[in-house]
This record gives C-alpha cells, structure tokens and sequence, in this order.
C-alpha cells in the first residue's frame, strides 16, 4: 500500500483530493496539510512515500523546504499545477499533473512513479522478507536503491559520498549477495521487496 501525504491552501481541495485518494484501495491518505512544514513533518513521522502537492499559494519559502525534503531523497513529488501557482523548478519533482486533470490522469502519474520508485516508498503489510541471505548493510541498501532509479556507478558516485570504484565494488557485493546477474534484478527485488530493509 502507497501511503500519502497531500498539501494543498485550500481545505475543500484538500479534502477532496483525499477522498478521491483513498477509494482507491492500493491508496491510503496518512498526512493532510496545509502547510510544507507541517507535511513534511507529518510525512516523516507517518512513513509516507508519496507527496501529493498543491502548487496554489505556495510561497518561496515552502517551495525551498520541500526542494530540500526532495533533495535528501525522503520523499516521491507529484505537483499538481493550476494557472498563477507557484512552480518548482524543472526536474524537481517526479510527476506533474494540472487542476484539470481527471482522477484517472491523476492515478495514472500516480502509478507511474510508483513503478520508477525505489522499493522505500512503496509501504507492503504482510509481505515476508526474501530471506536472511539477501541481507545487506544499509550502505548497500542505499546503493541497491539509487541501482534500481536506473542510476549509473559515476551517477551514484555524484549523488552519494562514494568514490566510484567503491560504488562499483558495492554493486559487485549486492549482485552477489542478492544472486543477481544484473542491475535489472536488482531493480526487481527491491520493488518487490524481496530483501531485507536494513534495520538502524
């Protein structure tokens, strides 16, 4: 189950943006607010994967509070546009959809950042561990996540404090540690939590 924090100004939006949200059953709204600090807080405490953002009246200072949210990589951003709303900048958020969307246009975005996303922001009840096997540390755990974004070795290498050489070495690891063939697999497991999330 996707868990999801919305922020909109307006309370008869937010509302219903959430009620939309949660008929869906894979869907479950945790966190409404009308305030970036507040959702990001919300968001934290509940576990949420998904931001689901309002872009009417947001104001520079909200804008740079969730760009930072963003830029330490807690959290998934769809933006929700409309006409005189605040825009981020280009590349920042991970879906966009307008005011005018459809519900399904909406779920669609939705769904599509759901597949692209690493395993942490998908929430799965229920669903037993791949095995003690699989275990990785949480260093590997996080170059395991930014494998299955799609990321190269120099890539990871920019947006991690790893040399290349030990991404690539680490890489080696969790192919081997997850009996893997290539980063595809990789990319699998985790969506389908199949291994173990590293407990701090």
């Amino acid at each position: 189950m996707m868990r999801i924090a919305i922020y909109s100004k307006e309370r008869l939006f937010l509302d219903a943006l959430a009620g939309l949200l949660d008929r869906r059953g894979s869907y479950s709204v945790v966190v409404k607010e009308s305030s970036a600090r507040a959702l990001i807080a919300g968001a934290k405490q509940a576990h949420t994967q998904l931001l689901v953002v309002d872009n009417q009246g947001l104001d520079p200072d909200e804008v740079q509070f969730l760009l930072g949210a963003k830029a330490i990589g807690d959290f998934v951003i769809i933006m929700i546009n409309s006409e005189g709303g605040t825009s981020l900048p280009e590349g920042s958020v991970d879906g966009n959809v307008t005011r005018g969307s459809s519900g399904d246009e909406l779920f669609e975005v939705i769904g599509e950042v759901e597949v692209a996303a690493p395993s942490k922001y998908i929430y799965r009840e229920g669903k037993r561990a791949y095995g003690r096997g699989n275990s990785l540390t949480r260093r590997e755990y996080e170059v395991a996540e930014y494998v299955a974004k799609g990321y190269s070795n120099r890539k990871i290498s920019e947006v991690s404090t790893l040399r290349e050489q030990s991404v690539k070495n680490l890489v080696s690891v969790i192919m081997r540690k997850l009996q893997c063939e290539n980063r595809t697999q990789v990319a699998l497991k985790l969506l389908n939590a199949e291994v173990e999330v590293p407990q701090d």
